[in-house]
């Protein structure tokens, strides 16, 4: 789905830096991440005001999603022990 967004001055010119600069491959690219970034911040606030640390919900998830991992593919885990 495509959306544009109407940006002039400043924010043109700094979307236009970040290109240049090799950092990202278009403006299109830079925008997507700074979005990206605005969803991490929000779910970190959300973490935060239930109580949660950020980096322990983080260690927590991976352990979580390995341990399913393992039971879902018994394979895999076998394989790399």
């Amino acid at each position: 789905m495509n959306v544009s967004v109407e940006v002039t001055g400043n924010l043109l010119e700094y979307l236009d830096q970040k290109v240049k600069k090799g950092y990202y491959k278009s403006r299109s690219e830079v925008v997507r991440n700074a979005i990206r970034l605005m969803i991490q911040k929000d779910i970190e606030e959300q973490l935060k005001l239930k109580g949660l640390d950020p980096e322990t919900f983080k260690e927590i998830r991976k352990e979580t999603s390995g341990e399913l991992l393992e039971k879902k593919f018994p394979k895999l885990s076998k394989n790399n022990n």
